[in-house]
């Protein structure tokens, strides 16, 4: 069961993050982009199914996830260039 739906969330990501726009902005990291990235927020995403977190609270927890993580790496991302 757990199996079915990592792959499921990892074809899911794939093609939201396979966009043409996306490809452009991350030439060099191709690769990470369109397997890298999908199967870590799958495997998030399967976990989250294993505990019983309803669909909405698990997109809800990506989304945070994501703008903490957008948020901390502005902030030290530019001071560790600086230095």
């Amino acid at each position: 069961m757990s199996i079915t739906t990592f792959l499921f969330y990892f074809i899911v990501f794939i093609f939201v993050f396979s966009s043409p726009s996306l490809r452009k902005r991350f030439k060099g990291r191709g690769l990470l982009l369109v397997v890298g990235i999908p199967a870590v927020l799958a495997l998030v995403m399967m976990v989250l199914t294993i505990i019983k977190v309803y669909v909405i609270y698990k997109l809800w927890i990506l989304v945070f996830a994501g703008v903490t993580v957008y948020l901390s790496y502005l902030e030290w991302g530019r001071a560790g260039r600086r230095k």
